[in-house]
């Protein structure tokens, strides 16, 4: 094996499992619920009545279908991609994704009563999985991968719209840089553990 290779591969490509898991769930949710279910998405009215929930759910939620297929595909092609090489990193960078997305949304844009969708919480996967691959393999690719994405969310929030789909809802692009300053935060963050030797009786 080489030592850029991660070892969660151990020789052979394993199945993203998760990331299947994920999909299934949001192609289920989107069949079952439908476009933007009122009883699903971020509402600020209905949070701040006490409907906590909706901080999880909006996230998984969506405004028409164009917007559900783009975002469920994006999930499963990143999925995909960096599963094997996250580890741990992958339910953190969604998590963190998502805790600094509904901070952002509840303290940072006050005016902004209802939202819904994953693209957030996407940039915060591939912020994650790009750092990670660059530190796996150095491909001069990666970078401009990342700087395409900066690009495009910097383009976005001078626009005041998505790039490259028209949704029902209207687009939040501050959403996408937040998600993306969450997920380099967690790829930087280093998984730590105490020493045993903390825990060991003094024998001596």
């Amino acid at each position: 094996m080489r030592a850029s290779q991660p070892a969660t591969f151990q020789g052979k490509r394993q199945m993203p499992w998760n990331t299947l898991a994920l999909t299934a769930l949001s192609t289920a949710l989107f069949w079952l619920a439908g476009t933007a279910p009122d009883l699903l998405v971020f509402d600020r009215h209905s949070i701040a009545a006490g409907e906590l929930w909706r901080l999880f759910s909006g996230h998984w939620v969506h405004g028409d279908t164009q917007h559900a297929v783009w975002n469920i595909a994006a999930l499963a092609v990143l999925g995909v991609l960096f599963e094997a090489r996250l580890g741990w990193r992958l339910p953190a960078g969604l998590v963190a994704g998502m805790v600094a997305i509904d901070a952002w949304l509840w303290w940072g844009m006050p005016e902004l009563t209802r939202y819904c969708g994953l693209s957030g919480i996407l940039n915060a996967l591939l912020a994650v999985g790009l750092i990670q691959l660059w530190r796996d393999t150095r491909d001069p690719l990666v970078p401009l991968v990342g700087a395409g994405a900066v690009l495009k969310i910097a383009v976005e929030g001078a626009l005041g719209m998505p790039v490259f789909t028209h949704i029902a809802w209207p687009s939040v692009p501050a959403v996408h840089a937040v998600g993306l300053v969450a997920g380099v935060l967690v790829a930087k963050r280093k998984r730590t553990r105490m020493p045993l030797t903390c825990f060991s009786p003094d024998i001596s």
